[in-house]
């Protein structure tokens, strides 16, 4: 009589638990199933995204949609040509202080087909169809076949890419650098030959990279090039010497003269000053004074300031 009682009972629980067990299975295979189609804006790139049934992971693919649609969502940058061919896709760029910067392999990569590119801490090397290029990240310079150039801003370093400033790395592969004003667009074409190394006097090279070194051996490259350019204002400037051999050596005007040091053997990076300097790079411009910030000279006292640049007070 007692089993008679219960056996609906247990009929019941056991239906409901049946029935809440399917609802469970039907909510879970809703979840985890199914193509959902989205444009990423973001990345730039158009996805469908497809659940598989036993993931919750996306896999991305490309979309078959029209080609035209597909560039149109690449293009979340400005556009970058290099001689009618497009490259923003790859190519990243930066605006610091009013000057864009370019990434430098896909730029050379348009340029030079065959062009081998090496990057590994953070100094990028590049040879190949006449082309030698070598740029070091937080440097303010790079090198083109043997030839520098200046960069204040320093050589910037992004996503496996080194950036140069986009006017002078087309200056030194030849190339010129347009801003469409209407759409942004940054065309860059060659027009000339790729930079080579300038020739120097050689007397000029030796003297001059000894007194920036001697001098300022222990600044940032902008100060070294300031140093530079005072020694070379004032071959230009009737009042003092006619050559930069003669204006190290007036009396008086310089100390590592007197105390020997301008005949230490410059560093590197005071032998790329001076080139710098001879190539026409200025700092400090028009100055014809500098000395030490801690140090109160009679240019304080009877020059104008014009600037302080690392441990130097330039004056005119």
């Amino acid at each position: 009589m007692t089993m008679k009682n219960h056996l609906p009972s247990a009929i019941i629980l056991f239906v409901l638990l049946l029935a809440f067990c399917f609802h469970a299975i039907a909510a879970d295979n809703k979840s985890y199933s199914g193509t959902s189609t989205l444009a990423s804006t973001q990345s730039g790139y158009l996805f469908t995204s497809t659940l598989e049934t036993s993931s919750v992971d996306y896999l991305d693919v490309i979309d078959p949609v029209a080609t035209d649609t597909v560039a149109t969502l690449l293009r979340t940058t400005p556009d970058i040509t290099v001689n009618g061919t497009w490259i923003a896709a790859r190519t990243a760029t930066i605006t610091a202080d009013g000057t864009t910067y370019l990434s430098i392999t896909p730029v050379l990569q348009a340029l030079f087909p065959n062009v081998s590119v090496t990057l590994k801490n953070g100094r990028l090397t590049a040879s190949g169809n006449g082309l030698s290029l070598e740029a070091i990240a937080e440097e303010a310079y790079f090198m083109v076949n043997d030839r520098y150039f200046y960069v204040p801003s320093l050589v910037m370093a992004q996503e496996n890419d080194l950036l140069l400033p986009a006017e002078s790395l087309a200056n030194a592969l030849g190339c010129s650098v347009v801003k469409e004003p209407a759409t942004g667009t940054l065309s860059i074409r060659r027009v000339g030959p790729v930079a080579t190394a300038n020739t120097y006097v050689e007397e000029d090279l030796y003297w001059l990279s000894r007194a920036i070194y001697s001098e300022s051996g222990n600044q940032p490259m902008k100060g070294r090039i300031a140093v530079g350019t005072v020694i070379l204002n004032r071959v230009a400037d009737e009042a003092f010497p006619d050559t930069i051999q003669e204006v190290i050596f007036a009396p008086g005007q310089f100390s590592p003269v007197a105390n020997g040091t301008i005949y230490r053997t410059p560093d590197e990076k005071s032998v790329i000053a001076a080139k710098l300097c001879l190539d026409g790079v200025r700092e400090a411009d028009g100055c014809l004074y500098f000395n030490v910030t801690s140090m109160y000279s009679w240019a304080d006292q009877s020059r104008t300031y014009s600037c302080t640049i690392g441990g130097h007070n330039f004056y005119l």
